[in-house]
């Protein structure tokens, strides 16, 4: 026998005019409890709430509450109708918040990544230069890799990105941040330390903390040495330059690194020198393509250019590099 097909589901009607007063009034009592608890929230009278809920259940064709000892108890389609009702509310919450953020600072929140030397060098006095003026926007810092700052601010998971302007920086806005050179780090008491600037040549033959040998530091550093003829001895290799400004600081040798990373080091003993011949450490800032930043961002952006535009560990020691 041929098979029959299964007799069709019947839609459920729709429920007709539900209005937003009801669903207020039935949020209400659920949370206070009481009618008149419910109304104090709402400001409004006891009667309206109940002509609210009765209505509501009238609609809907379900019984959302009972009375026991004066208080109205939710049924179990009371606290389900809550639920879905409560996720509403939170979205229309959520959505106002955003709003007020939009229009003002007020609970914003900033996604900077930037380079290790960076983030672990000058920016934390950046910031807090940044949170004075202003104190409510929250800043999430990452302390990457150029290519994977660049990386994620082109995929839009960071607002801004600080990197060296070698990286590829495809997809992104690209704007070159202030110069400045590298510098010489050691141990107070290195016999180097007297100089007032350092030259390659007075690197020959000296125990020398190397950079790994993926940084762009590293290759600018072979360069110079190899030009002037300069062998330095292998002390250590290390990736990050707060190591080797640490490592210098134990005596372990002498390194070369951005100037930025050292400032927090200089009260623990460390001495930096300029170096020659210059070694440009060069930094752009990045923001996605296409879309402007918001104004959290924007005035980041604004105490970060004037901290970095003014940049200077010691008059006579660290200065900016000349505009080139």
């Amino acid at each position: 026998m041929p098979r029959t097909a299964p007799p069709a589901i019947a839609p459920q009607p729709l429920v007709p005019a539900l209005n937003h007063r009801q669903i207020e009034a039935f949020r209400a009592v659920m949370i206070r409890g009481t009618a008149t608890e419910a109304a104090v929230l709402l400001h409004t009278s006891q009667p309206v709430v109940s002509k609210l809920i009765a209505r509501l259940q009238a609609v809907s064709g379900l019984k959302l509450f009972e009375l026991r000892k004066g208080r109205l108890m939710p049924t179990p389609e009371a606290r389900r109708l809550f639920n879905m009702v409560e996720r509403s509310y939170i979205g229309l919450e959520q959505i106002g918040q955003t709003i007020s953020e939009l229009r003002g600072m007020h609970a914003s929140r900033i996604e900077l990544g930037c380079l290790p030397s960076l983030g672990m060098g000058v920016l934390p006095e950046i910031l807090r230069r940044f949170q004075d003026r202003h104190p409510t926007v929250q800043v999430s810092i990452k302390t990457v890799s150029s290519t994977l700052v660049k990386d994620s601010v082109a995929s839009g998971r960071l607002d801004l990105g600080i990197t060296m302007r070698q990286v590829d920086t495809a997809g992104t806005h690209a704007e070159p941040l202030p110069s400045v050179n590298a510098v010489c780090v050691m141990a107070p008491g290195h016999h180097l330390a007297s100089k007032k600037v350092i030259q390659a040549r007075d690197l020959h033959g000296q125990a020398f903390i190397w950079p790994d040998r993926n940084d762009n530091m590293r290759t600018a550093i072979e360069k110079v040495f190899a030009a002037q003829r300069v062998q330095p001895l292998v002390a250590v290799e290390t990736t990050y330059a707060i190591t080797i400004c640490l490592l210098a600081l134990q005596g372990l040798g002498v390194g070369i690194v951005s100037p930025f990373v050292v400032p927090p080091l200089l009260q623990a003993g460390l001495v930096a020198r300029p170096f020659k011949p210059d070694l440009p450490v060069d930094l752009v800032l990045l923001t996605p393509l296409g879309q402007p930043v918001s104004r959290a961002a924007g005035a980041l952006v604004e105490v970060l250019q004037e901290a970095l535009q003014s940049f200077s560990l010691d008059a006579a020691v660290l200065k900016p590099a000349r505009k080139r």
